[in-house]
């Protein structure tokens, strides 16, 4: 009698603990290759996010902007200066003030004339100014209720002259009102005047008007 042939692979046996290790066995590929594969899919971190972050956290000062230079360190200086026209008008300057974009001169006028006079009789014809030493021009920014500033007969007003552009430390300017009106006419109601302001510490008398 012949042996029967040899199966051409290995009989598994069918105990229970036998079965229950071959199933751990082939359990164990599979969770390696599912763990691997999570791995695989694990979104890659955002650079983008981390970058801008990054940028966001880094600020830079801005530069402060320069200190502009003003006459009297833009402190207000009383004056003392008066001056009277030949036909009756009278022109006292109180106080004189460099700001960032005007320069503000305190005036009182008083009207000793027989009608009514203007200080700027052409408001657009630019007749009043502050003439710098240096040649610059600082024109008269009149109010828009009064831009030939009239002054009623026997009237006073007190108020602000108000030039635009600041006052520089320089030490010598000119005030200049209806520039080419007549500095001397008895009879003329747009009196012109120029007078000398008196910027240096000890001020100077003023100039007779023209």
């Amino acid at each position: 009698m012949q042996p029967s042939p040899r199966p051409a692979f290995p009989i598994v046996s069918t105990d229970r603990g036998d079965r229950r290790s071959v199933a751990r066995r082939l359990r164990l590929p599979a969770i390696a290759a599912a763990v691997a594969l999570a791995a695989c899919n694990q979104p890659a971190p955002d650079t983008t996010q981390s970058a801008t972050a990054t940028t966001q956290t880094t600020t830079v000062a801005p530069a402060a902007a320069p200190t502009a230079v003003l006459w009297n360190n833009g402190q207000s200086r009383p004056l003392d200066v008066q001056v009277a026209h030949a036909n009756g008008t009278v022109l006292q300057l109180t106080s004189l003030q460099s700001r960032d974009t005007a320069t503000a001169v305190g005036v009182r006028v008083i009207n000793g004339h027989r009608r009514d006079v203007d200080l700027n009789r052409f408001p657009n014809n630019r007749n009043g100014f502050l003439l710098l030493e240096t040649g610059e021009r600082l024109y008269l920014s009149p109010p828009a209720v009064n831009p030939r500033l009239t002054v009623p007969i026997d009237q006073t007003f007190e108020g602000e002259l108000v030039f635009l552009g600041r006052l520089p430390p320089v030490k010598a300017a000119v005030l200049v009102l209806n520039d080419s009106m007549s500095g001397d006419g008895e009879h003329t109601a747009a009196p012109g005047f120029r007078i000398d302001l008196p910027l240096t510490a000890a001020a100077q008398p003023a100039a007779p008007a023209r």
